[in-house]
């Protein structure tokens, strides 16, 4: 998909303002169009040493698992990728005695095999502000939701001046969202 960033752009400096979404918002909007769920952030046990994340400030934990959602998502690269991953794992399972006694374990080992067939869809949300999401992590290959979640959280970084980079339409990252803006049709 060929993009047009100066017109883009142009759209963007109209609406602005009304892509700045807070935590809530965001949170509201994942819920309902991708039928989200919470969990604890405590199942996700690698997630105290995530270099990516201040632990204590991640707020939420969502998971998709609903069929038709994962179905809607997923595009044919990672669809691929997760018929190779079931395949493996049927060539290869986990073998009893490697697989964790402790219930915790053994749902985190079930939750990455989900996540790496297609399964599931892990979303964490970090808010160093306590008001905008500063930090999101997919856990599963889905470009669909990086690039959505992707649109609603920058506009907030840029508006306060917290993100890596500015409003720079040679920008790598900012072309970046200004794609995922036209892509899910938040200019409109």
């Amino acid at each position: 998909m060929n993009f047009n960033y100066e017109e883009i752009y142009k759209k963007y400096l109209k609406k602005k303002q009304n892509l700045v979404f807070n935590k809530e918002e965001i949170v509201t909007r994942l819920k309902q169009k991708f039928k989200a769920e919470e969990f604890s952030k405590a199942e996700i046990l690698d997630l105290p040493r995530d270099e990516h994340f201040d632990y204590e400030k991640i707020f939420l934990c969502l998971k998709i698992c609903d069929k038709d959602v994962l179905k809607k998502v997923f595009l044919p690269h990672e669809l691929k990728f997760h018929e190779e991953q079931r395949q493996d794992n049927r060539r290869y399972p986990l073998k009893k005695s490697n697989r964790k006694k402790n219930w915790l374990d053994y749902n985190y080992n079930q939750m990455i095999i989900d996540e790496h067939e297609g399964r599931r869809i892990d979303i964490v949300l970090e808010s160093k502000d306590g008001h905008h999401v500063s930090e999101c992590k997919v856990k599963a290959r889905c470009d669909y939701l990086d690039g959505y979640i992707n649109a609603l959280m920058v506009g907030a970084k840029l508006v306060h001046e917290t993100g890596e980079y500015e409003e720079d339409i040679n920008d790598y990252y900012f072309q970046f969202y200004l794609e995922n803006l036209e892509k899910y049709k938040m200019l409109d």
